[in-house]
Parts: C-alpha cells; structure tokens; sequence
C-alpha cells in the first residue's frame, strides 16, 4: 500500500480544530478504529468501546491533563464531535502506549510495543540541528497516516505527523522546537500519568528547548518513553520513567536512540527480559551508530534518510500483519523549519518536504 502524504490544516479553538480535524479525516479515523477495535476484540474478546469505557476506569488520566494540557482535551472532544465518535473512545484512541500496557494486564500476556521507533539528533557544526525517526507501529494504522497543520488560539502553530485522529506522535513548531520519540517499555509505568501524546503536544508548545525540558521534568510520566527534543542549537534527550527523568548526554554532538534505556534504571525486570528477547533494539541502535557517529557534525539529511531506510536489520520495518513503519520524519532546524515525511517505510515511501 502506497499513497501520497496528506496535509490536513486545523485552526480556531481547541475545540474548532479537533472538531475539522474530525470531520475532514473521518473516513480514515473510522477505518483506523475497525481496525484497532478488531485487534482489541481477537486479543481480549471485549469489544471496542466497553474496552474503551474499561481502560479509563481503571486508569486515571483526565485529571493529569486537565492539570497540564487542559486544551489538549478540548481538542479531543471536537475530534469525537467532527469524526462522529464517543468522547470515550477517542480519548482512548490518542493514548498509545498507555493502552499496550494496559492490555498487556488485560491479557496477562507480554509486552507489546517493543519494536516502536528509532530517533537520532544532530546538532551540526553550521548552527543548524537535524531531529528525525521512524515511526514504528501496529499495521493497523496503516492508511490513515497524515501531517496535521494545527494552529490553535493563543498557541504556536505546528506540524505534525500522526495516525488520522490522535492528536501527535512526532513533530515540530514553528518556533522549531521539534521531538522525536521512543518507547522504552522496559521502565515503569503508572496509571496516573501524563500520556505520551499529551508530552509531545505539550513540548511542542514550547517555545524554547529549555522551556520543554522544564516541562517534561515537570509532569509525572505514565508511560516509559525517551523524549529527543531539538531546536537549531540544542539537542536535549530524556528517558522518562514513572519515577525518574534521566538526560541521555550528546557524544561528539549526535544523541542515537531506540527501544532500551541508556541512562534510566527504573525498570521492570520482567518486561526488561522480554525486550531483550524478542526486540531489534539493539540491532537498529548499532546500525544507527555505524552510519552516523563517524561523521559527527557533519550529517545530513540524506545521510539520516539513508541510514533509516536500511532493510538489513532492520531500521526501517517492513509492512507486515502486525509492525510496520508507519512514516519516517526528519526535521531540518534552522532558520526555519523543513520537515521530510515519508508516510510509510522509507525503503519503499519517497519523502515529501513541508515548510511553515
């Protein structure tokens, strides 16, 4: 399956937005949900929306985002009014990661979400900055990927790339301060949490580097993810756990990273075990290594699209029945922004370059 990258522009309130949001993606929101409701159902035998109702009862999310993203769930509630679907289910829907561990308990089987994203930052010697990754994750996204041009009131535009939807997974503002985003599923969780989602739309209302540093020191964290945050003149990357925040430092002004803490220990044994037995993390961070650390600050763009193209190990996951990735960002950060987004695996999706 291949298709040309689609741009959807979003603006107003909160609630204008995700309402436009809804209704010019409908159809693809409607078919990403099938999807993900099927895959519910065959692995728990609970049907979409009581699982849906089930997962935010036995968590406690809302009040953590009303607290620090309290738009963010306006936005939510006019995705559901313009794509035709309960509050419910789509607040369900943005929450990614929180819901692999979820049914994870569910089930009482292992893991899921081990093979989910590979990320490299680059601060070059020209007072530029590269940000890019691999979006890996559930085929049953596939078709419904998109670039949303969200510009909100009283808030910095942006772009990012996401599932037709939910709200973000990766991107960058106007002001260029970009992120990237691994899951780290080994770390501790809690159900409590600011969800991943929520993080990424939260930094990327950020104006600087340091303010989203700030802020992701700030929220506790339900979900185990390394956050790769960059503007043209810093790379920052944090492992966030629900008990520590742990900076990954630069090495000779690159910070590469996959699916295995580098600095944060706190971690569930069993969950840790698992990773190691059935994931490629390392595999793709020493490919990310071999292409990329002898040449310092000295990356391109092309060099960071080549490298995540590889088929090899592979970085860039071929679609299947269960894994794929979904698309391929690479954030150029300088003077202004130049995003290039392959929706899709990049060995077999061409880039599509985007602006401000």
């Amino acid at each position: 399956m291949s298709f040309d990258l689609r741009v959807v522009e979003v603006s107003g309130t909160p609630h204008e937005a995700g309402r436009a949001h809804g209704e010019q993606l409908r159809p693809a929101i409607e078919r990403g949900l099938r999807a993900w409701f099927d895959r519910i159902e065959r692995s728990t035998g609970v049907r979409g929306q009581a699982y849906a109702t089930n997962f935010l009862a036995a968590t406690n999310f809302i009040p953590i985002i009303e607290n620090f993203t309290p738009t963010l769930l306006e936005e939510v509630r006019g995705i559901a009014e313009g794509a035709g679907q309960s509050f419910e289910v789509m607040l369900a829907y943005q929450l990614i990661d929180e819901e692999w561990w979820y049914r994870s308990s569910v089930t009482r089987s292992k893991r899921t979400g081990v093979e989910a994203c590979s990320a490299v930052g680059v601060l070059k010697g020209d007072g530029t900055a590269i940000v890019a990754q691999n979006m890996d994750l559930p085929s049953y996204y596939d078709g419904t990927q998109v670039v949303l041009k969200i510009k909100t009131e009283r808030d910095l535009e942006k772009l990012v790339f996401t599932p037709a939807g939910i709200i973000a997974t990766t991107g960058v503002n106007e002001r260029g301060v970009a992120v990237c985003v691994n899951t780290l599923a080994q770390l501790r969780h809690r159900p409590n949490g600011l969800p991943v989602a929520f993080v990424v739309r939260g930094i990327l209302a950020q104006e600087v580097v340091e303010d989203a540093v700030s802020f992701l020191r700030a929220v506790p964290h339900a979900s185990g993810q390394n956050y790769l945050v960059g503007s043209a003149r810093s790379i920052r990357d944090f492992e966030c756990s629900a008990g520590q925040v742990r900076e990954v430092p630069l090495a000779d002004r690159q910070v590469r990273h996959t699916n295995h803490p580098l600095v944060n220990d706190d971690i569930d044994p069993e969950v840790e075990a698992e990773v190691e037995r059935v994931s490629t993390t390392r595999g793709r961070l020493g490919r990310l290594d071999r292409d990329l650390a002898g040449l310092g600050e000295g990356v391109s763009a092309a060099d960071v699209q080549r490298t995540l193209s590889d088929r090899e190990v592979p970085v860039c996951v071929p679609r299947g029945p269960e894994w794929m990735t979904l698309g391929s960002v690479v954030m150029e950060l300088g003077e202004e922004a130049v995003v290039h987004v392959a929706p899709g695996p990049p060995a077999e999706t061409a880039y599509t370059t985007l602006r401000f």
